[in-house]
């Protein structure tokens, strides 16, 4: 079945005609394009008043967020925001770990990484509508094999590409193309970061620990979890050899 069809309304309906579509695709592109073009200007601006470097800036950002009483929910924000600047999520995730220990760490990055996911997921489902045919998921390339596993069963797919870490924003902004539903899509999305979160953040925590004993504690728990959610991966890939097999 096709992610069109499922859409809500389509049953018994006739649906909207190539006119119709055509044009919601051309506003949508146009919003798209103004959205991008102001986030370049703007930052323009920022650099040509400010005379930050990009490091300059990131280390501003570090100390904002390290020594600011509002640091954690400018974190979360800032996650929540990383995908429309296409900013690595893992290396924000080892930045959780760094500035705010294993605990909180692994607790703000779970929300923002969360919410992250939702925007891509969101903006994958608004400006994307129409990219995906009806036989989208009919090739025997990779792609056609995700959109396929999504379609069959979005809460299984999401999950299992998450813990064989594809890459983080394509299932987000995929999973939205097709249309998972969103409780199913968040669920899997929460349950399937858990391990590849908990590396990345005890990872970045060693960097900050106040002791070498600690840094040494934290560098093997995160070894460890990353043992686990690469034994857990590995596993899927030969149960689900169509998503993590070769294309």
């Amino acid at each position: 079945m096709s992610s069109r069809a499922q859409e809500p309304g389509w049953a018994g309906e006739t649906p909207p005609s190539p006119r119709f579509h055509s044009a919601r695709n051309r506003v949508q592109t146009w919003i798209a394009g103004f959205f991008w073009l102001g986030l370049l200007l703007g930052y323009g601006v920022m650099v040509q008043r400010t005379g930050l470097t990009p490091v300059a800036l990131a280390l501003w950002i570090r100390d904002l967020l390290a020594e600011s009483r509002w640091g954690p929910l400018l974190y979360i924000l800032f996650y929540t925001l990383r995908p429309l600047v296409f900013f690595p999520s893992t290396l924000l995730t080892g930045v959780g770990g760094y500035l705010y220990g294993p605990l909180w760490g692994t607790l703000y990055t779970l929300v923002g990484a969360n919410l992250s996911a939702t925007v891509a997921y969101l903006v994958g489902r608004f400006f994307g509508t129409g990219l995906l045919g009806r036989e989208a998921g009919g090739g025997s390339g990779r792609m056609a094999r995700y959109v396929r596993a999504l379609q069959d069963n979005g809460f299984e797919a999401v999950l299992v590409m998450r813990l064989i870490y594809l890459p983080y924003d394509l299932v987000n902004y995929l999973a939205g193309l097709v249309r998972v539903p969103w409780p199913h899509f968040a669920l899997a999305t929460l349950l399937g970061i858990l391990p590849g979160s908990l590396t990345f953040v005890l990872l970045g925590s060693a960097f900050n620990a106040s002791s070498t004993a600690q840094r040494l504690a934290l560098g093997l728990f995160s070894l460890l979890t990353l043992a686990v959610g690469l034994g857990i991966s590995r596993a899927l890939r030969r149960r689900r050899p169509e998503l993590g097999g070769e294309g």
